[in-house]
């Protein structure tokens, strides 16, 4: 009968799902699911932070963030091609450089999280300002042209940071705990450079999405 088994033991706890023939650990399973479910929690409550915050937030101070997330549709309308492509990138660039440079920390097991949530808190930040300042034509903006480039970011964030925090806690357990003995960080790192050249790239690709939407459909919206 096919069903899930528990299988309980001093060194081994695996679920055998339906219809599988083999069976995953719960260490496996958490670190599959249950960290990029975590991270995702954490930018949900970023998400909402940031759009509960932008109620006091000045249009002035909103200006001033614009290099980070989109706050300020008229300002970018006018920039060349070039310029709004790198309005675009530069946030995506500076969130994955950031989760990069915390992977070979002992402590980014802690400061890789709150990027996640600080990026949820851009989010809801900048979407609450733009629907703030533009009402409806705001809302269209985001959903047909922010939105598909922030979503397509998102995912490959998400997986990414998954392997840098695994790499962290790799150093955490070499250098603060102790509890990892025989250090074989060299393949591990061969193999987190190579993931990190394709989120960097990825993300020239969001801009590249974000871009085009941008050329395609701004001109049927109007801000005044």
């Amino acid at each position: 009968m096919k069903g899930i088994v528990f299988h309980f033991g001093r060194k081994d706890r695996s679920i055998r799902l339906p219809g599988s023939g083999g069976s995953l650990s719960l260490r496996s399973l958490f670190s599959h699911y249950g960290i990029p479910a975590f991270l995702i929690t954490l930018f949900l409550m970023g998400l909402a932070v940031g759009a509960a915050g932008s109620r006091g937030m000045s249009a002035a101070a909103a200006e001033r963030l614009d290099f980070l997330f989109v706050t300020n549709i008229a300002a970018r309308g006018a920039m060349s091609g070039f310029g709004i492509f790198l309005s675009c990138f530069v946030p995506y660039f500076l969130f994955i450089l950031l989760v990069f440079l915390f992977a070979f920390s002992a402590w980014g097991f802690v400061t890789i999280p709150m990027l996640s949530a600080f990026r949820g808190f851009s989010v809801g930040l900048s979407s609450a300002v733009v629907f703030a300042a533009y009402g409806m034509s705001g809302i269209g903006f985001f959903i047909l042209i922010i939105l598909p480039g922030t979503v397509m970011f998102l995912f490959s964030f998400f997986r990414y940071s998954r392997e840098c925090l695994r790499l962290s806690v790799r150093y955490a357990r070499l250098t603060v705990f102790g509890t990892e003995k025989t250090p074989s960080l060299h393949t591990d790192i061969r193999a987190f450079l190579r993931k990190s050249i394709f989120a960097f790239v990825f993300s020239g690709a969001c801009s590249v999405v974000d871009l085009l939407l941008w050329v395609l459909f701004a001109d049927k919206f109007h801000f005044y």
